[in-house]
């Protein structure tokens, strides 16, 4: 999935035949979009898509626009789950450190 591209899958189901907004704009789609937040597209043909996201907060948006780190991070949670990670001891000394970005 793509900017360009948003629909990951196009096997769609129907929730409801027919739907009408209020004249607020609003749009009950019902429980299976309970509690989520979606980006919300149109296309030229005023066909409408609703893409489930998840909110993170902008500290940590650096992480996933960093491939190396993301995929160290990834590599790093694999070997945790298997087991396989080695203990270095306690970093606690460097807590305080000041680092420079």
């Amino acid at each position: 999935m793509t900017a360009n591209n948003p629909i990951a899958n196009s096997n769609f189901q129907e929730l409801k035949p027919s739907s009408r907004a209020d004249n607020r704009g609003r749009l009950t789609v019902g429980a299976v979009a309970k509690e989520k937040t979606y980006r919300v597209m149109i296309n030229e043909l005023g066909q409408i898509l609703l893409d489930p996201i998840v909110n993170i907060p902008e500290k940590e948006l650096w992480l996933w626009k960093n491939q190396s780190a993301l995929s160290s991070l990834k590599r790093g949670l694999e070997e945790a789950i298997a087991n396989e990670s080695i203990d270095l001891g306690s970093f606690a000394q460097y807590a305080e450190l000041d680092i420079d970005e």
